[in-house]
């Protein structure tokens, strides 16, 4: 079988050359990192998973009634407030279960079928202190099977201690509230 010329050139091996050419790097812009140092180290996902999981974990803490829950997840010298009490502070981890304990018994039955839905928090993390901030809408039908919705944020310093993440500070800001009309239980 006869071969071609371009085929002979094209199976001929190439000789190495002298001068080698480095293989391109490139690298990721993130923000990420704990410096902007040139040898800045990249906070492990982890972190970035932690502090979500906190955020995720109150949440579900609320909506499940399961109010024992929630004074774990803050720091024992965290402080607490939230925007309708006119800036009243409630410090430490006791008093911040207390609140969650009154709020909930002053309205027994108020809050059935609660589901809190958080979106992408804006998470800055810095070995073992983070600051996050993510809007929320909590919903839940009341007693007359009415729907009501609150929108809001939580603006969140958080603090991680012996490889487990805490709210150190937290902000509630309930920027509005309505009621689309009835719900219907189940289908």
């Amino acid at each position: 079988m006869a071969v071609s010329q371009g085929a002979k050139k094209a199976k001929a091996v190439r000789k190495p050359t002298t001068a080698t050419k480095k293989p391109v790097q490139r690298t990721q812009n993130t923000s990420r990192t704990t410096s902007k140092s040139p040898a800045a180290r990249v906070t492990p996902m982890d972190d970035y998973e932690g502090v979500r999981q906190i955020l995720s974990r109150y949440c579900f803490a609320l909506d499940s009634g399961q109010l024992e829950a929630l004074g774990p997840l803050f720091h024992r010298d965290a402080s607490f407030s939230v925007s309708f009490e006119s800036g009243t502070t409630h410090p430490g981890q006791a008093a911040i279960q207390a609140w969650y304990e009154k709020f909930f018994a002053q309205q027994p039955d108020q809050f059935r079928f609660m589901r809190h839905k958080i979106y992408e928090p804006q998470l800055t993390i810095a070995g073992s202190q983070a600051t996050s901030a993510v809007y929320f809408d909590a919903e839940w039908l009341q007693p007359d099977g009415r729907v009501h919705v609150v929108a809001g944020r939580y603006d969140d310093t958080l603090l991680k201690e012996q490889g487990q993440w805490f709210f150190k500070d937290r902000a509630i800001t309930v920027l509005y509230n309505y009621t689309p009309g009835k719900g219907q239980e189940g289908m």
